[in-house]
């Protein structure tokens, strides 16, 4: 039937460098936490990257210190992503305290050059 075909969910993407984000992450709270407190610590932050893809508008709220990429808040940390065909590339999962602003001026290029390859993946 016309029109009716379902749009698949929004998915979301992880760079290189937001995969080394989580494994550390993972690793020092399993250090002070424990493994199950580490384990549902990610779970959390995985939980709001489906979110932040399900409804990545909500990343506008902090533009302002992640220009000219979206973030959102995650427990302790902040999802830095930028949008893609089918959803988010989350770019890096950084610490609250970390100066957002400045981590993002100088990873911005890199963080272009990523997000263009996903994109050219994606629409292959």
């Amino acid at each position: 039937m016309a029109g009716t075909e379902s749009k698949a969910p929004a998915a979301f993407f992880l760079t290189r460098k937001a995969t080394f984000d989580l494994r550390d992450i993972h690793a020092r709270s399993r250090r002070q936490w424990g493994e199950d407190a580490a384990d549902r610590y990610l779970a959390d932050l995985y939980a709001a990257m489906r979110q932040a893809a399900a409804h990545p508008e909500s990343g506008r709220l902090r533009r302002q210190r992640s220009a000219p990429f979206l973030m959102i808040s995650a427990r302790r940390h902040f999802v830095i992503y930028d949008l893609v065909p089918q959803g988010i590339a989350v770019l890096t999962i950084q610490h609250q305290v970390r100066d957002i602003e400045t981590l993002v001026a100088e990873l911005t290029q890199s963080f272009h050059a990523e997000v263009k390859q996903l994109k050219r993946l994606l629409l292959n």
